[in-house]
């Protein structure tokens, strides 16, 4: 999962790929870390997806346009729309069978 850089917009990412995966994080959250490592394994075996990090700290601005209050949030943009949202405390593993699905849809798994 790479990082969000600077000048990089989450529409522009979004339109680039099928299936994209946000995750807002922080460096000092222990579960950021923990859910930021499992999606990139799980993104490296659907190539099709792409994946991005933005730390809260260095994208404050960005995480309050996308209304994201607390951390580990994960956005993800079908067709470069937000579709799915998970904040707080979540299951991941429901978060990534919901994605297989519209992966189904799209012809992409």
């Amino acid at each position: 999962m790479k990082h969000l850089q600077s000048g990089q917009t989450l529409n522009t990412l979004a339109e680039n790929v099928p299936v994209l995966i946000v995750q807002f994080g922080s460096d000092s959250c222990a579960p950021c870390k923990a859910i930021h490592n499992r999606i990139d394994r799980w993104v490296t075996e659907h190539p099709s997806i792409g994946s991005v990090y933005v730390p809260v700290e260095e994208f404050p601005q960005l995480a309050a346009q996308e209304n994201v209050f607390s951390v580990p949030t994960v956005v993800v943009f079908v067709n470069s729309q937000p579709t799915l949202r998970e904040s707080g405390y979540f299951s991941l593993d429901a978060l990534l069978l919901k994605i297989q699905r519209y992966l189904k849809l799209l012809d992409l798994s």
